[in-house]
């Protein structure tokens, strides 16, 4: 288990949570960006020397690319061949908000096939406004769970309850932030992509991402199409459907993924004992949120972090076995035997991060990025429409949002796509509970001439970590040598243990 912890971080964007721009298939705003002299050196909590840590200048507002400037931090560990070498794969964390992409390098050289990491340099980032990256707080003193703002209102009082404090949220974040919240979009992390190019002296970028990242290496292809060489987007999300009606159109997915892990649950009732029918294990799990808090292992243990133990089963068929076994623990008040970090955090030796960061960060991205619907009414009509729909995970995803009270409003969503955006390996899973297969294949068809790799599970981060060997194939060769598949491809569902 402690391999993955480094690699699950966005991955769950979407648990917890018009019209669009037309994007110029040129760099848009500002002009060529100046060249910098990095600075590298060692990477605060990291004992991996050939890991090197560096600063890169990019403007706040890359329409006034004289005005003020923040720092984004990067990583940079070499190409295992430097004759092979083609150039550096940029990469961050999808979400953007619950963990940081500085150290992605690390856990990609040990996943990727020996042929693909000989030809890259592999650099991580945190994007902009995340742990090391000119970090932000709302001045809140704890993160929430994995990052996310996310309330269940069960009744009108309660509903009232959480408008008042979705409101103040929003409020105390424009206090403490409110100067970087109208640059917190995904066209901004592409475009301080572009200036880590420049700083890199690279004339072309390979980029891997997954979920929002994903959608933002569609949006540097779009914008900057000269520039992109060979980019892996893994599960993006449709740009166009960010960030209300996305949020809304997952809850469908969630429960079904849900019904899923509830009968592969159920099929194990000598070995969990929570259920002989997928039913009975959804009543008992869904009990659990409600009853808590429960004493096991020496702590408490809230609703909201038994729900989260739920999801990460929901959403990975990796962590069936490990999520199962950690609520059917609790539920006897024993040690959860496969533990797993609640809330996000730096790693030690980093210092000069908000305690609250992550929240703030996600919050900050999923608000800036379109605006949400203002009057609150409609959320409780929302409530209404959908628990009795999806009465698991409805009552999360419809309630009330701090973007309904966002003092900044307007649409910066990019149209991706265009006739000189080339073609990208785009991948997705029929059972993603976290992003609909629909997103992938919008994303895959407007990048031309891209082929869209799916793969029959419940998955998400497919390469290089929770994929079948039919996906790391498709990938490393893609990245090895640029060839993409003559036509999509189907792959069955990767070996799951437990």
């Amino acid at each position: 288990m402690t391999r993955w912890r480094a690699v699950l971080g966005a991955a769950l964007t979407a648990v917890l949570l018009g019209t669009s721009l037309t994007a110029p298939a040129s760099a848009g705003p500002g002009k060529q960006p100046p060249a910098q002299r990095l600075k590298w050196g060692d990477c605060a909590g990291s004992h991996v020397p050939e890991l090197r840590c560096a600063r890169v200048k990019v403007p706040l507002d890359h329409r006034k690319p004289q005005g003020r400037k923040i720092e984004v931090m990067i990583s940079r560990l070499p190409a295992t061949d430097q004759a092979k070498r083609r150039g550096v794969l940029l990469s961050a964390r999808g979400g953007p908000g619950q963990h940081g992409g500085l150290y992605l390098p690390l856990d990609y050289a040990d996943n990727m096939a020996p042929e693909a990491r000989a030809r890259y340099d592999l650099i991580g980032f945190d994007v902009r406004f995340l742990e090391q990256s000119t970090p932000i707080t709302c001045g809140y003193p704890s993160e929430e769970p994995e990052g996310f703002w996310n309330r269940g209102a069960q009744s009108r009082a309660e509903f009232e309850l959480h408008v008042v404090e979705a409101r103040q949220y929003a409020r105390d974040c424009q206090k403490h932030a409110g100067w970087a919240l109208p640059h917190a979009t995904l066209e901004n992390i592409a475009r301080d992509m572009d200036v880590i190019r420049t700083a890199l002296g690279e004339k072309r970028i390979s980029f891997l991402g997954a979920d929002a990242l994903g959608t933002v290496g569609a949006i540097y292809a779009t914008l900057f199409p000269q520039r992109t060489d060979r980019f892996v987007l893994d599960n993006p999300l449709d740009p166009s459907k960010l960030w209300q009606q996305s949020r809304i159109e997952r809850i469908s997915l969630m429960e079904k993924g849900f019904d899923d892990f509830s009968a592969w649950i159920a099929a194990r009732d000598d070995e969990f004992g929570l259920g002989t029918t997928a039913a009975q294990v959804e009543r008992t799990v869904s009990d659990m949120w409600k009853d808590a808090p429960f004493h096991a292992g020496g702590r408490e243990w809230t609703g909201d972090e038994l729900v989260y133990y739920t999801i990460l089963g929901v959403f990975f068929d990796a962590f069936a076995w490990p999520m199962a076994a950690n609520l059917s623990a609790i539920r006897r008040g024993d040690e959860p035997p496969a533990p797993w970090p609640l809330y996000p955090g730096v790693r030690p030796g980093v210092s000069g991060v908000p305690v609250d960061n992550h929240t703030a960060v996600s919050t900050a991205y999923m608000c800036a990025e379109s605006p949400w619907q203002t009057k609150t009414e409609s959320y409780w009509r929302d409530l209404q429409k959908y628990t009795p729909l999806y009465p698991n995970f409805g009552v999360a995803a419809a309630n009330v949002f701090p973007c309904a009270f966002w003092s900044y409003r307007k649409d910066n969503r990019v149209t991706v796509g265009g006739r000189h955006t080339p073609p990208a390996l785009v991948l997705g899973a029929t059972g993603n509970s976290i992003v609909p297969l629909s997103n992938a294949r919008a994303v895959a068809t407007a990048l031309r001439g891209s082929r869209l790799v799916v793969e029959n599970a419940h998955g998400h981060e497919l390469y290089p970590f929770f994929g079948s060997a039919c996906v790391q194939d498709r990938a490393n060769r893609y990245l090895a040598t640029g060839e993409l598949p003559r036509a999509d491809v189907r792959c069955p569902a990767p070996t799951q243990t437990g």
